[in-house]
């Protein structure tokens, strides 16, 4: 027997109960779903240009004075990571498509993969889980 308690085309997770009689009863739980890394573009390996951000390949360019002074960071491009905001504590899953540093800073450019939003933050603002589909918990 199923009992869909929420659902929407991203979010399936099932959980299932057995009781001492045999009777199961699967609940759908609203939980989002890792998209295919191979949905998104990404900036990997050099700077990102404007073209890369108008083609929805990067989310920013490190300027001073106009120059472009990013350079690329040694991380795994695209991979699955949870977006921690500073304010709230709220976590959102995301994909990394950019990363870049400056003498003094490393900014992380990912979008949400439940709104599609970009997002440009620090580094140390992303738990990253690499590149394989963590799929749900």
């Amino acid at each position: 027997v199923g009992v869909i308690v929420s659902s929407s085309i991203n979010h399936v997770s099932i959980i299932n109960f057995t009781f001492t009689t045999n009777f199961n009863i699967t609940l759908w739980k609203n939980t989002m779903l890792w998209p295919p890394l191979s949905d998104y573009k990404y900036t990997s390996g050099r700077q990102a240009t404007e073209d890369d951000i108008n083609a929805g390949a990067a989310v920013f360019m490190l300027q001073i004075d106009g120059k472009n002074v990013g350079k690329p960071i040694d991380i795994i491009i695209p991979q699955y990571a949870v977006h921690i905001d500073q304010e709230t504590g709220e976590k959102t899953n995301v994909i990394i498509i950019q990363a870049e540093e400056t003498d003094d800073s490393q900014v992380i450019g990912a979008i949400n993969i439940k709104t599609n939003e970009i997002i440009a933050a620090l580094k140390f603002e992303f738990e990253f889980l690499g590149n394989k589909n963590p799929k749900t918990e």
